[in-house]
């Protein structure tokens, strides 16, 4: 309960502090330094998205096959849950991909 408590409490502290840190200054227009943080930011969002990807990718793979190697009669629930899960997390850096391209303009 404790470490619930400390997560929960570092996750507000950091949601906090995130607003004033990525509020606009309402002088400073939008120029060209603002437009190439916003396209080095997303292509180093992207490769975070893919390498996240690929490594939920792999070890769902590695749970599927490890199941089917267990209990071979299982097999089509297995794969139901495996494509499912590998839907969810391919889903996970399409929306990346999507936010990247409103963003990026």
């Amino acid at each position: 309960m404790r470490r619930q408590i400390a997560l929960f409490s570092t996750a507000l502290v950091g949601l906090l502090l995130a607003a004033p840190a990525f509020a606009a200054d309402a002088a400073a227009a939008p120029g060209d330094d603002t437009a190439k943080w916003i396209v080095i930011t997303s292509g180093f969002a992207m490769a975070i998205a893919a390498f996240g990807g690929a490594i939920g990718q792999s070890k769902v793979a590695a749970a599927a096959c490890e199941g089917v190697a267990r209990n071979p009669g299982a097999r089509p629930g297995i794969q139901l849950f495996f494509i499912l899960g590998l839907v969810f997390i391919e889903t996970l850096a399409l929306f990346t991909f999507a936010v990247i391209f409103a963003k990026v303009k």
